[in-house]
């Protein structure tokens, strides 16, 4: 017998409190992403200044981290804008996925890997574990 770390997803069932819940850690998300945005444009400033001064190359190697940067954040503030208009297009008592755990699972010869390994699943109704599902890959 050993004992071997799976992957568990949890499952999250979508009610008028959790999907507020999600639009608050959303909204949240949002913010702290605009703000790192302006964060970044107000120091682009200072590093172009340094840069300019270090000639054309430096320059050039700024230009293109800042831009790369920026298109980082960008990219999170317009998935944290699609994830929000999903969330408030998904019906009540939708199943999501929330996020992925681990978890311990023993593990003896003669077991089938793929048994072992996949198919658990934890299901949340507003932060209270509601199922714990086994499935099988028969």
């Amino acid at each position: 017998m050993l004992i071997v770390k799976r992957k568990v997803k949890v499952m999250m069932v979508i009610t008028e409190a959790s999907r507020c819940k999600m639009r608050d850690e959303f909204v949240s998300m949002r913010k702290r992403y605009e703000l790192e945005l302006e964060q970044l444009n107000f120091q682009a400033k200072k590093l172009l200044q340094e840069a300019q001064r270090k000639g054309r190359e430096a320059l050039d190697i700024v230009q293109r981290r800042l831009a790369k940067e920026r298109q980082v954040r960008e990219e999170k503030l317009s998935q944290i804008s699609f994830q929000l208009e999903q969330l408030e297009n998904l019906p009540l008592g939708s199943e999501i996925h929330y996020t992925t755990v681990e978890s311990d699972v023993e593990v003896k010869v003669g077991d089938d890997w793929g048994k072992v390994m996949t198919g658990t699943e934890i299901v949340l109704k507003d932060g209270i574990v509601k199922e714990i599902r086994e499935r099988s890959l028969d």
